[in-house]
């Protein structure tokens, strides 16, 4: 959602997402992201009408996601073909979601 109202007082879409992630695989008590340290129109991730850029793709969110579930390290671009757009340094492992995974 976006952080300012709109012409009926509400909020209007945006593009981030919350994630929760349950089972006993989950390596669970983390939040993995970044959240915006600064919420004004001067933030660095804040654009107009206060709609926040996210700081990880629905690819990086997926892709750990794909490997736990079998998907070779190697194929992973054909579930999440955007995921070259986005820095290596950033992404999710599996390993950091996922309890034992040896990949």
């Amino acid at each position: 959602r976006s952080l300012k109202p709109n012409g009926g007082g509400g909020t209007d879409h945006a593009w981030g997402g919350n994630y929760m992630m349950m089972g006993g695989a989950v390596s669970g008590g983390k939040i993995v992201g970044k959240y915006p340290e600064v919420l004004t129109d001067d933030g660095p991730e804040i654009i107009e009408r206060g709609r926040i850029i996210p700081t990880l793709s629905w690819d990086e969110i997926i892709a750990p996601i794909a490997e736990w579930a079998g998907v070779s390290h190697g194929s992973v671009k054909e579930v999440c073909p955007n995921i070259d757009n986005f820095p290596e340094s950033q992404r999710i492992k599996a390993s950091d979601l996922f309890v034992d995974f040896t990949g």
